[in-house]
């Protein structure tokens, strides 16, 4: 069985280097073109012609419509005969949605550099996002982790999970999973280009009962922000930026020492 937590595809806010945590930042038409590209991607032979039992996505409009794509896809597939599991639907969830900014939403990222601590400009906290990853992980993600890999389908079938949510998000989910597992991968952090996926691959010849069973279930690290979907692609430039196209990391413009609340 496999998981993938994906970031959604590029959107304007990402193009013209504006910070767009709980803003509703639509997709630039190259980040259709990634999300159609990387549901085709997912249902072919290199990408392991994943089944998706279970899609979840923030329900900000980027994420929905990254996953929505991933859904077509899986679709088409079943249509062509390429499938016979029905692919699930998407859950769009709120605790799912990137940091919320507060009073620095829409700012460029070269002037979102503030003096003044997080309860004053309205910026969310590590700690509300960390409540926010566990709320998922408790109520939604573990089981179905434990549903999913105890079906029949889960030993002949290469199903999957899909978490479609932002980059800084991400980062905070993925430690929180990882403190479920039996190992914790190094320190590294993980970044999520657009469209860009981690991986894990669970070892299907171990079963259990409940999510506590996770501690002892081996897994794979199977890829860290893979793009090979994108590969080849030609960026459709973008109507609306303020900026050269072209675009830098988010966490580039935090404060020295914040880094490990990405």
């Amino acid at each position: 069985m496999n998981l993938l937590l994906i970031r959604h595809g590029e959107t304007v806010d990402n193009v013209a280097h504006r910070l767009a945590g709980v803003t509703d930042s639509a997709l630039t038409p190259n980040g259709l073109l990634q999300a159609a590209r990387l549901g085709a991607y997912l249902t072919s032979k290199r990408g392991e012609n994943l089944t998706l039992t279970h899609i979840y996505s923030s329900d900000l409009q980027r994420a929905a419509k990254t996953a929505g794509a991933i859904l077509e896809a899986q679709s088409a597939a079943i249509a062509n005969g390429q499938k016979s599991l029905p692919a699930g639907d998407v859950l769009q969830l709120p605790d799912l949605r990137e940091m919320n900014f507060g009073s620095q939403e829409g700012t460029p990222y070269r002037r979102a550099h503030s003096s003044l601590p997080d309860f004053e400009n309205g910026r969310e906290t590590t700690e509300s996002m960390v409540a926010r990853a566990n709320r998922f992980l408790n109520q939604h993600l573990l089981p179905a982790l434990v549903t999913v890999h105890m079906a029949p389908a889960a030993s002949v079938v290469n199903v999957a999970i899909a978490v479609v949510s932002h980059g800084i998000f991400l980062q905070i989910l993925r430690k929180q999973l990882m403190k479920h597992l039996r190992h914790l991968p190094d320190s590294r952090k993980v970044r999520w280009s657009n469209t860009g996926y981690f991986h894990l691959k669970f070892d299907p010849r171990t079963k259990w009962t409940d999510s506590r069973g996770l501690a002892l279930w081996p897994y794979s690290i199977h890829g860290i922000n893979v793009t090979t979907h994108l590969t080849g692609i030609k960026k459709i430039p973008a109507k609306d930026a303020a900026a050269d196209g072209t675009q830098r990391r988010i966490d580039e413009f935090f404060k020295a020492g914040e880094g490990s609340a990405l």
